[in-house]
């Protein structure tokens, strides 16, 4: 269950790292997030390969363009952050997914090579928790550098 945390986790601070203005946030952060949590809907069918590719990413990439390119987004001023984040997170979980032994079927079905860094296992405590940890750190880094003093008076409010 922490990888799936800490896919989300990633997903986030891409969303948080690719905002520019606060009240915008929430279309660079929820795009990148599902992006980021999407390639595991294959858990029970060819997982790490149906979803887990460069051309599932792209797919899924171009519904995202053309569902952006549906609807009013009304505020947003650059509509492409939308797909973009979705994107990024998307390929975020397939670089976490190539730090394992089990790798990733990159390019699928075209190919059934497996590319694997075997860097940390998926299920390891320790590596989950450093990219929980780094994400965090990241989240509230941008979080400061987005609404800077207010940050800190809203935090030290909460706590006190």
């Amino acid at each position: 269950m922490l990888k799936r945390v800490t896919h989300l986790f990633v997903g986030a601070t891409i969303g948080f790292l690719y905002c520019q203005l606060p009240a915008l946030c929430i279309y660079s952060i929820a795009p990148s997030v599902v992006g980021a949590y999407i390639p595991d809907f294959d858990l029970h069918y060819r997982h790490r390969k149906l979803l887990h590719n460069i051309f599932s990413a792209l797919l899924l990439t171009l519904v995202a363009w053309i569902i952006v390119n549906q609807i009013n987004l009304g505020e947003v001023l650059d509509a492409s952050v939308v797909w973009k984040s979705f994107m990024l997170g998307y390929l975020s979980h397939l670089f976490l997914d190539f730090l394992t032994p089990k790798g990733v079927f990159l390019l699928y079905p075209i190919s059934n090579k497996s590319l694997a860094a075997g860097i940390f296992k998926s299920n390891s405590f320790f590596a989950n928790t450093l990219f929980i940890l780094a994400s965090t750190t990241l989240i509230l880094w941008r979080i400061y550098e987005l609404i800077g003093e207010k940050f800190f008076s809203t935090v030290l409010r909460f706590l006190l």
